[in-house]
């Protein structure tokens, strides 16, 4: 649970979600599919990159605002529900189904756990 809860974490987290926000925003080929394996309608494909662009910066706000990276788990957290949800909808792969879910997970216990006070993922020691 300490790697998860490292600052370090939230911030090769928050490069993911930045670099998930331009595939989505080109779009590449294999995310296009598969929003259009989800039916998500084109006039409203504009907001994932938007939210995953903002998710980005919302985790990449430990350092200075942990408070606002915990909540930002939590709303990830509700994203990937949410996206899970849509999968299953739609009998999508399971291929495609995993990361949701793992994700998921990996949002929530973040949430649950918070972002510890110190860089190295170790909470400091109270005299």
């Amino acid at each position: 649970m300490r790697a998860l809860t490292a600052r370090s974490s939230y911030a090769a987290l928050a490069a993911f979600l930045a670099g998930d926000a331009v595939a989505s925003a080109v779009p590449v080929p294999y995310v296009a599919k598969n929003m259009d394996a989800m039916r998500i309608p084109a006039e409203v494909r504009w907001a994932v990159p938007v939210a995953k662009a903002a998710t980005a910066l919302g985790l990449a706000a430990v350092f200075r605002f942990p408070a606002v990276a915990r909540l930002t788990t939590g709303l990830l957290a509700l994203y990937f529900a949410g996206a899970l949800g849509i999968h299953l909808r739609v009998r999508n792969r399971i291929a495609n189904i995993v990361p949701a879910v793992l994700l998921l997970m990996v949002f929530a216990a973040m949430t649950i756990q918070g972002p510890h006070p110190t860089g190295g993922g170790v909470r400091a020691v109270e005299p």
